[in-house]
C-alpha cells in the first residue's frame, strides 16, 4: 500500500533540512493538493516572492492583504493577478510579521487548515526561527499527525471490505440455518466482536478527517453550544450516577464549526463521566465557559481517579486509552486535539484540586 501525500511529505522535511527551499515548497504543494504555493516576505510595504511553484505576480501590495474573519485573524486572503491566495503567517522571532507562506487552490476547494499550520511549523523551522528543541518537537508532530492520519484512513478501508464479508455471512447463517446454541452463541460472539471493530474502523476514519469540509464556519455564541452539548453528554451520564455541572460566562462569539465544537465538549465530558464511572471514585463532571484574555476557555474538570502519571506524556496520542476494559478505541482525545488544532487553538491537561482530571482548551474569538 502506498501513500502519495505521505511521500511527499517525506520530500518536503529531507529538501528543507536540507536548505533547499525551493525543493521543499515544491514537495509542500504537492501534499496540500494545492494548484501552487509561495513564500513570501514583507518589507517596505511590500510583499515579495520569495519562492513559488505557480505564476505568481512578482510582488504583491501590502493593501492587497484582507482579513478573512471566517478563517481566524491568523489566516488571511490575498486577491491579486486573478488569483486568491490563501495565506498565513510564518512565526519568526521578529516583533513584526515578515515572512508569510500563501497556498493557491483550485477553484471552489479550502485548503485543510491543519495541514497548512503543520507547513506553516515546518517553514518556520526550515527558516532558523525556532530554537532546536522547538524545531524538532515541530517536526516530530508534524510526521506524526500526517502519518496517522493517512495510515488511519487507508487501514479502516482495507479493514472494512472483508468485515463486511464477516458481519453478513455470520448474520445470513443465524437467519436462514439451523444450528445449534453452542454455535449459535459463538456466531453472536463473532457479529458482536465485528461490531466492535467496525467502531474502531469508524473513529479511526474520523481521526483522519478532523476537517469536514462541508461544515463551514459560522459565527457562534461559545457559551450557548457548550451548554447545549454538555447537557446532551450529560444525559447519558445519569445512569452512571454522574452529574454535569455547568457554568457559563459571558464570552464574545468566536468563528467555528459548530458540530465540531459541539463533539469537543461531548467527548471531553464523556471521556471524564467514564473515568468516574469506571474507577468508581467521584461523581460529578464540571464545565466551565469563560473568557482568557483574546480567547475564550472550555474548563472540562471532574473528581474522579485523574490520569495515571505513565499516560500523561501520551494523553492526546491516538490509541493510548485507559478504557480499554469499556471498549475504549483510544482516538476520542487525538480527534479532539485535532479538532482544536483546525480552530487554531490548544488544549491541555491539569490536575484538579479534588484529585481528578482538568482539561482545558482556548480558542481564538
Amino acid at each position: 500500500m502506498t501513500y502519495p501525500k505521505l511521500e511527499a511529505l517525506r520530500k518536503a522535511i529531507s529538501f528543507g533540512r536540507k536548505n533547499q527551499i525551493e525543493k521543499a515548497i515544491s514537495a509542500l504543494a504537492n501534499w496540500l493538493d494545492a494548484e501552487g504555493v509561495g513564500l513570501l516576505h514583507i518589507e517596505s510595504g511590500r510583499c515579495e516572492i520569495v519562492a513559488s511553484t505557480c505564476e505568481l505576480p512578482k510582488t504583491l501590495p501590502c493593501s492587497m492583504v484582507e482579513s478573512n474573519k471566517g478563517l481566524g485573524e491568523d489566516l488571511m486572503v490575498i486577491n491579486g493577478g486573478g488569483m486568491k491566495l490563501w495565506v498565513i503567517n510564518v512565526p519568526t522571532e521578529s516583533p513584526s510579521p515578515s515572512y508569510f507562506f500563501a497556498v493557491y487552490m483550485p477553484e471552489g476547494k479550502h485548503p485543510n487548515e491543519i495541514e497548512l499550520q503543520i507547513a506553516v511549523d515546518l517553514l518556520a523551522s526550515w527558516l532558523g526561527s525556532l530554537n532546536k528543541e522547538q524545531r524538532l518537537e515541530q517536526l516530530a508532530r508534524a510526521f506524526r499527525v500526517a502519518t496517522l492520519g493517512e495510515l488511519a484512513s487507508g487501514i479502516a478501508h482495507e479493514i472494512n471490505n472483508p468485515l463486511q464479508v464477516i458481519m453478513g455471512n455470520a448474520e445470513l447463517i443465524l437467519d436462514t440455518a439451523k444450528v445449534d446454541e453452542r454455535t449459535r452463541e459463538k456466531l453472536e460472539d463473532i457479529i458482536l466482536s465485528a461490531e466492535q471493530i467496525r467502531k474502531i474502523t469508524r473513529a479511526m476514519t474520523h481521526f483522519a478527517d478532523a476537517r469536514r469540509n462541508d461544515d463551514e464556519k459560522e459565527l457562534l455564541d461559545f457559551g450557548k453550544v457548550v451548554q447545549e452539548a454538555a447537557q446532551l453528554a450529560g444525559y447519558s451520564l445519569v445512569r452512571e450516577g454522574v452529574k454535569v455541572k455547568i457554568e457559563i460566562s459571558p464570552t464574545p462569539q468566536i468563528w467555528g464549526r459548530r458540530g465540531d465544537i459541539e463533539e469537543i465538549v461531548v467527548q471531553l465530558v464523556r471521556n471524564a463521566g467514564e473515568a468516574i464511572a469506571e474507577s468508581g471514585k467521584g461523581s460529578q463532571v464540571t464545565v466551565r465557559v469563560l473568557s482568557e484574555g483574546k480567547n475564550v476557555r472550555l474548563e472540562v474538570e471532574d473528581d474522579g481517579p485523574g490520569v495515571p502519571l505513565e499516560l500523561r506524556e501520551r494523553i492526546f496520542d491516538p490509541f493510548v486509552t485507559t478504557k480499554a476494559t469499556r471498549g475504549g478505541t483510544g482516538l476520542g482525545l487525538a480527534i479532539v486535539q485535532n479538532l482544536v488544532t483546525a480552530h487554531g487553538g490548544g488544549i491541555w491537561l491539569e490536575d484538579s484540586p479534588t484529585g481528578g482530571a482538568k482539561f482545558i482548551v482556548e480558542l481564538p474569538t
